[in-house]
């Protein structure tokens, strides 16, 4: 284990008029774990435009599989928890940092207000073809301004929908608009392989452990 630990990351497929209610259920889930030994953090990111595939992202992190494994077998936990509801469809998996960028100029003391959540469908045998591409274009964008950090995730099974999970933060939503606009940063932003099928989106913490 690494002093990253690992990194659990599950999207959710689900209607808008049901996200406060699925906002409620992982409060009440995560409230009955946060305090186990092994848990570092967790943070519910909710999507800004409903149109958007993924509603909702959960980005915990733990000091191994095993630690949450012991967490979630704790019979106060399986007996009073609510389940994931019939009309979500959740994508989780276990993931380890396999590249990370940072701002040249690092703003400490306030919080970057969104985060780009960028889950990659490819296959597993890609991924080291992938990086590089990756690396690409995620490294002029670290020169935008507004950019706060980004994070690419890589999945420890190999059967997990997403095998790829980038996690950027940026100042506000005008922030990533721009470098949307600016033909330097736009292709890395909006492109991709064609054997990898990419869901952008911009999202928002609503809450967290």
């Amino acid at each position: 284990m690494t002093d990253d630990g690992i990194t659990l990351i599950d999207a959710w497929e689900l209607p808008e008029d049901r996200i406060d209610e699925s906002i409620a259920r992982w409060r009440e889930r995560v409230g009955l774990i946060h305090t186990a030994p092994g848990f570092r953090d967790a943070r519910l990111h909710r999507r800004l435009r409903p149109k958007t595939r993924l509603g909702l992202v959960n980005v915990a992190h733990w000091d191994s599989v095993e630690a949450r494994d012991e967490a979630l077998a704790d019979p106060g936990f399986t007996a009073s928890a609510a389940t994931a509801a019939e009309y979500a469809t959740v994508h989780g998996g276990w993931y380890q940092v396999a590249a990370e960028l940072r701002a040249v100029e690092d703003r400490p003391g306030d919080d970057p207000e969104i985060t780009l959540v960028n889950a990659f469908e490819l296959p597993a045998e890609r991924i080291d073809e992938f990086l590089p591409y990756w690396l690409s274009r995620a490294e002029p964008t670290s020169k935008a301004p507004g950019f706060r950090d980004s994070r690419l995730h890589r999945a420890v099974d190999p059967d997990t929908r997403f095998q790829l999970v980038d996690i950027a933060h940026w100042d506000g939503p005008e922030a990533w608009r721009t470098a949307v606009g600016d033909s330097r940063f736009a292709q890395r932003l909006s492109t991709s392989p064609g054997f990898a099928i990419a869901h952008p989106a911009l999202f928002r913490v609503v809450a967290g452990f």
